[in-house]
């Protein structure tokens, strides 16, 4: 494998604070050489930020406002966002789109901050890092209403079946493949769909530290998940699709790179 990327791996999570440089040690080791940090709130983007400017080369970051932290957008948060879309580690907008399932904001406070960032990553040419859960009808009328302007983007940890893959892939949109595929009693529907997912239009994400894939051999006790993991979904997919994992690697690496517009440097400039 030539390259391969961990699309959205939440590094600033609090699992993390002890032992990251181990974890980004494993996952190089591994065979993952190139991390994009999913920012979740403004705070969280700059924290994000921060860090892939202090780590050692292809470290990137997403800049945006998850829906469950929808409720805290403030109108000074899409100044804080346009500024940090300046600098070059910032690839994507998001995670940004709409969540029913908790809703911890309420679903005006995430169709309006939804809006927001999508207008942003036009404005900013920069792809969208999507989020939809319980959500498919809103989130994809309000994402269909820009379709002919957005630059790109990938469905965040598609979890769903066919009937949901068709829209998003008629969008334009990139799928992102997480350890949900590995799940043997929620995955079923995924597991279905990913025979049909183009592979021009295949990502790969761990969504670390969740969603550990269930499937693995000799699990960690705290059942966090790790970018090094990434591989295992590689895996998996490749025997499900019968493709070589290196031919897979390869045209997924082509993929993340005409998606986020990434090389493989040893670290971006800013």
């Amino acid at each position: 494998m030539k390259f391969l990327t961990d699309i959205g791996a939440n590094l600033t999570h609090s699992s993390f604070n002890k032992d990251l440089k181990v974890v980004i040690k494993d996952a190089k080791d591994a065979g993952v050489n190139c991390f994009i940090i999913t920012g979740s709130s403004v705070d969280d983007s700059l924290t994000a930020f921060n860090l892939a400017k202090k780590l050692d080369g292809n470290f990137y970051i997403t800049a945006g406002v998850h829906p469950h932290n929808a409720k805290d957008y403030l109108p000074s948060s899409y100044e804080k966002l346009l500024k940090l879309t300046e600098n070059k580690l910032v690839v994507a907008i998001g995670e940004c789109g709409l969540d029913y399932f908790r809703n911890f904001s309420n679903k005006l406070e995430q169709k309006d901050v939804f809006t927001m960032q999508i207008e942003l990553s036009i404005k900013k040419n920069l792809p969208l890092f999507l989020h939809q859960r319980d959500s498919f009808s809103d989130f994809f009328n309000i994402l269909s209403s820009y379709q002919d302007q957005i630059p790109g983007g990938v469905a965040h940890c598609f979890t769903g079946g066919k009937e949901e893959l068709f829209p998003l892939l008629d969008l334009g949109l990139y799928i992102g493949i997480t350890g949900w595929l590995c799940d043997p009693k929620r995955g079923h529907l995924l597991r279905e769909a990913i025979h049909t997912i183009p592979t021009d239009r295949l990502l790969i994400e761990t969504d670390a530290p969740y969603l550990l894939p269930k499937d693995i051999k000799n699990k960690p006790k705290d059942r966090r998940n790790e970018p090094k993991y990434l591989i295992h979904i590689l895996e998996r997919i490749s025997d499900m699709l019968k493709i070589d994992k290196e031919d897979l690697s390869n045209q997924i690496d082509k993929n993340t790179k005409a998606l986020f517009q990434i090389t493989n440097q040893s670290q971006s400039s800013i």
